[in-house]
């Protein structure tokens, strides 16, 4: 369930599922937090539902900024290529 699970992940998670969250714990006391939330004792598989959409949404928003990245360093060098010539 906590496959791939960052900080930010389980900070989002818990906020809505209405939890107040300290920015001082770590990654562990998160997971933990979680797995003792009134949320998810009354429905795991809906928080681990919530948990995996989460994770997902963020990786393929780092995924889109990094080949915007790239898209932007290739206009970049063709731009550098152009005045080189």
């Amino acid at each position: 369930m906590f496959e791939n699970a960052t900080k930010e992940d389980l900070v989002t998670v818990l906020v809505e599922m209405g939890e107040t969250v300290d920015g001082n714990l770590g990654i562990m006391e998160l997971k933990q937090k979680l797995m003792l939330s009134k949320a998810y004792l009354e429905g795991e598989e809906f928080v681990r539902d919530v948990l995996a959409t989460t994770i997902e949404d963020r990786m393929e928003k780092e995924e889109d900024r990094k080949k915007e990245e790239e898209y932007k360093e290739e206009c970049r060098r063709k731009e550098e290529e152009r005045r080189l010539e």
